[in-house]
């Protein structure tokens, strides 16, 4: 059996990956964003930009089965123009796509803990998004929702240790003292591991929740108490959720952009609905404390090592944006709008020119080009349009990876028009403060003459 797994390098697929080689039947396919080594005979790692359809079909090429464990808070370019829940569309679109196209007979996701009733985050949002893009692919899928998990290398760990080593005493916002059920990392791989090997668990849809239900001000104490140091919380509930994820950032210092989703979704009651937990505990659950021992305990350097994340590359542009697609469209369609309104909407300044499967965008007079674009024909579909970046004054030479592409996503629900890998040839500053600023604002103004269109 060869298993493929998608965010191999985080904390949960570095254990998941442990487990799984431990079955000699066992050969695992793991793909990271940046080259990594191994010398075990049956781990390969494979290099592959999950933005990148061909990179991610190619990678997966002998796979069977699959985790995906993908969730994109970071940044994954010098300059990410979008929001991480269209960046993880995407990539669980290409996803979906890449495994129907290559035969992979089951994917297992692990997602988070849905509240029942309640006006998700934006980060619950996308967990659901991902969720719904995978089941929607044919392909049998076990989703497993967990909610806040303890083990080494964890972001909301992490954040929870660094909160309790660095603050003698804590002023609590509100969301602190909202339920949850932690769970220990070594109790979410027993499930994922057993979410792939038995058929009965497809297509089902589970919770995972630790043994106690405490809030989160309980479990900073909990924590407090497994270090050995004694902390004092205070509650305030006037304290307005921004300034509350901003204290976060700056005393743990973790990216704004990882904190303020992960905040956001903590004001959710997490804890598992009654009949959808996970039935298949087959051994005493690990409690909050002990969880946070081992946790603790591997920090002295026995367990497990997360690698440091990549650095996105230097002068690549990514930018995605959320369309509405009219009805009785499709991304063909809403691709041969774009290039007919563009003219329209710029007149005063800019002329497009499309020619076969070439368009290109010239300033006032055709001598000037400013960008030239080829369509795939081969890669590109009805529902998925994809175009390459093949030259101009404003794009970069030798720099062949650019590509903007229009696709429907959700199952036709929303277009989305993303710009990969492009390196501007404008120095970098002004780049920036122009040409940027320019192509969000014109695809600002394109989604509302789509919205008008569908009215």
């Amino acid at each position: 059996m060869r298993v493929l797994i998608a965010g191999a390098s985080g904390f949960i697929g570095r254990a998941l990956i442990e487990r799984l080689l431990a079955d000699p039947e066992c050969e695992v396919v793991a793909l990271s964003r940046r080259r990594q080594d191994s010398d075990h005979p049956r781990l390969h790692w494979r290099q592959c930009d999950l933005f990148s359809m061909k990179q991610l079909s190619e990678a997966m090429v002998g796979c069977s089965r699959a985790f995906y464990l993908v969730h994109s808070m970071l940044p994954t370019a010098a300059l990410d123009q979008g929001s991480f829940y269209d960046f993880d569309l995407i990539l669980a679109d290409n996803f979906a796509r890449c495994a129907r196209a290559e035969g992979i007979g089951h994917i297992v996701y692990l997602g988070g803990m849905i509240p029942e009733q309640e006006e998700l985050s934006w980060h619950l949002k996308s967990r659901l998004e991902v969720e719904t893009v995978l089941r929607l692919s044919g392909i049998p899928c076990t989703v497993l929702r967990a909610g806040l998990i303890l083990g080494r290398g964890g972001s909301s760990f992490d954040i929870l240790m660094k909160l309790v080593q660095r603050l003698p005493w804590m002023v609590c916002p509100a969301w602190t003292r909202t339920v949850s059920q932690p769970i220990a990392l070594e109790e979410v791989i027993e499930a994922l591991l057993r979410s792939l090997s038995e058929p009965r668990h497809c297509n089902r849809v589970y919770d995972l929740g630790g043994p106690q239900v405490m809030t989160y001000q309980e479990l900073l104490l909990k924590t407090a108490e497994v270090l050995g140091v004694k902390r004092r919380l205070y509650s305030f509930n006037l304290i307005p959720l921004g300034l509350s994820r901003l204290w976060v950032s700056l005393i743990t210092g973790s990216p704004r952009d990882l904190v303020y989703p992960l905040v956001l979704s903590l004001k959710h009651p997490m804890v598992a609905r009654e009949g959808q937990q996970w039935p298949d505990w087959k051994h005493e659950r690990i409690t909050v404390g002990s969880a946070l021992l081992s946790s603790v305990t591997s920090r002295s350097g026995r367990g497990r090592v997360s690698p440091v994340p990549s650095a996105p590359e230097s002068r690549v542009v990514r930018s995605v944006q959320r369309l509405p697609l009219p009805a009785g469209w499709n991304a063909e369609r809403v691709a041969e709008e774009y290039f007919q309104w563009l003219p329209r909407f710029l007149f005063f300044i800019v002329r497009v020119r499309v020619t076969g499967v070439e368009c290109s965008f010239s300033l006032l007079s055709r001598r000037w080009v400013l960008l030239k674009l080829e369509k795939s024909v081969d890669r590109s579909t009805p529902d998925r349009q994809l175009l390459y970046v093949r030259g101009g004054l404003l794009a970069a030479s030798g720099a062949p990876r650019g590509r903007l592409e229009f696709r429907e996503a959700l199952d036709g629900q929303v277009i989305l028009a993303a710009l990969h890998d492009f390196v501007p040839a404008l120095p970098w500053v002004i780049y920036r403060f122009s040409q940027a600023l320019i192509h969000v604002w014109v695809m600002g103004a394109f989604r509302q003459h789509l919205r008008a269109i569908s009215k």
